[in-house]
């Protein structure tokens, strides 16, 4: 009998439990619908916006010798930091506005080197303008885009391609090493520290038919970012939330106080009065303020960050040549080293993002191995080519991982990059000019100075 009363027990368990999920698929399904027909609808307004855009590439030639540091390109960035704003929450969510942006990118065919900015036509005056007044002699021209000179669909039988993104090591709050800290020792002129003197080695060393490119979108961003970046700082302060204390909880901390003024006695051989009147006495902040410090140093980094204007920014490349002569291995530990000179321990740094970097996390031919990587190898050059720049909706904040780039929801499985949130030291660092003593011999430079005519130059 009472193994009848268990089987019913479960049965009856089991029904109840059925019964409930239910109930709540009523609920449940119609809000994944509602959330399905927000994203197609999002899709198709912001693809009618998109395809009205104008973009051009403009060319950037640096002058011969750049005696300024990287300063001079993060007040660039500052600059172009104005066209944030603008949409409002009708132009998001449903005319399918989105913030504006901006491509930063670096190549290298088969050795020569050159620097381009992408942006939207009316932006143009405003890029060129920025340029000029921190690199007067620079030569800026409209050219034709450079992708148009590979295949639109890579790999093929020809030529190969490899690619990824980074992302970041941890959360956006905490700062990569900038070039700051790489000028910090240098004392003359002559032993300055130029990260990019790396990248560019790489991009002159390149055979023939060989190409490198490398994109930095840039999306000027609100302070939303800091929130976060505050949160982590007071975490790592220790500054939970004011709650109002409880009896119990005064008469603890009475005892913790008074506790430590008897071991003090007892050890030091003086003794503190009043705990709550001598806060500000350095033995007293000796004891209140345990933290290492390490620990001191990232919440001054993190604090230093969020001093500067912000960007979402996301970094990608790839590395495409002909199959004779194809290097893939080679040439990714080498744009990766570049990429790890901003990384520190106890701060932040680049890594490559696994649910795109073609091998990563896909061992084995039960995995799908061979597939898997030739889908992400186009996936990276598409993204490239179209220079995507996946967006966060701001439908339900937790569900951004699920709502990239406003697609219907099903496909955020597809959609693998990830935004990294920099400030325009950052950029500046992973992005600028090469200084005077880096000696790339294909990087292409303005042979002369251009100079106004002068005042008062008869005219026939």
């Amino acid at each position: 009998m009472s193994d009848i009363l268990k089987i019913v027990f479960i049965i009856v368990i089991f029904l109840l439990i059925a019964k409930f999920f239910a109930f709540l698929l009523w609920i449940l399904v119609p809000w994944f619908l509602i959330l399905m027909a927000t994203s197609l609808w999002y899709r198709y307004t912001r693809n009618k916006i998109e395809q009205k855009k104008k973009w051009i590439l403009l060319e950037l030639i640096p002058p011969r010798d750049i005696v300024k540091t990287p300063y001079g390109m993060e007040q660039f960035f500052s600059g172009i930091h104005g066209v944030v704003g603008g949409k409002n929450w009708l132009d998001r969510n449903i005319k399918g506005s989105v913030f504006d942006y901006f491509s930063l990118e670096m190549i290298s065919q088969s050795g020569s080197i050159h620097f381009y900015v992408r942006t939207l036509e009316e932006f143009r005056d405003l890029v060129e303008a920025h340029i000029y007044g921190q690199y007067p002699e620079t030569e800026i021209r409209q050219t034709a885009d450079y992708i148009n000179s590979v295949p639109e669909k890579l790999p093929n039988e020809n030529y190969d391609v490899f690619g990824t993104e980074f992302i970041f090591l941890k959360e956006n709050a905490y700062p990569i090493r900038t070039y700051v800290e790489f000028e910090k020792d240098a004392a003359i002129e002559e032993k300055r520290v130029d990260p990019m003197a790396s990248l560019l080695e790489i991009f002159g060393k390149l055979k023939n038919g060989e190409q490198i490119w490398v994109q930095t979108l840039v999306k000027p961003t609100f302070d939303d970012w800091k929130k976060e970046a505050e949160e982590i700082r007071n975490k790592l302060f220790k500054r939970d939330k004011e709650k109002k204390e409880g009896l119990i909880k005064k008469e603890m901390v009475a005892w913790k106080d008074a506790t430590r003024t008897v071991a003090r006695q007892v050890i030091i051989g003086d003794i503190l009065e009043g705990s709550s009147e001598n806060k500000d006495d350095p033995r007293w902040k000796s004891l209140l303020d345990p933290r290492t410090v390490q620990e001191k140093d990232v919440i001054t980094a993190i604090e230093d960050k969020m001093t500067k204007l912000g960007s979402e920014v996301i970094i990608r490349y790839v590395y495409l040549a002909p199959r004779d002569i194809y290097r893939a291995d080679e040439i990714r530990k080498a744009i990766m080293g570049y990429y790890k000179q901003f990384n520190t321990q106890h701060l932040n740094g680049f890594q490559n993002n696994s649910r795109l970097t073609p091998g990563a996390g896909v061992d084995y031919w039960f995995e799908f191995k061979t597939l898997r990587n030739m889908y992400r190898r186009k996936e990276v050059f598409t993204n490239y080519r179209t220079r995507f720049f996946a967006q966060h909706s701001d439908v339900i904040p937790w569900l951004k991982p699920v709502f990239f780039e406003r697609l219907p929801i099903l496909n955020w499985l597809f959609i693998r990059s990830k935004p990294m949130v920099l400030n325009i030291e950052e950029l500046a660092s992973v992005f600028h000019f090469p200084a005077v003593t880096v000696k790339a011999p294909l990087t292409p430079k303005v042979e002369s100075s251009r100079r106004e005519p002068p005042i008062g130059l008869p005219i026939k």
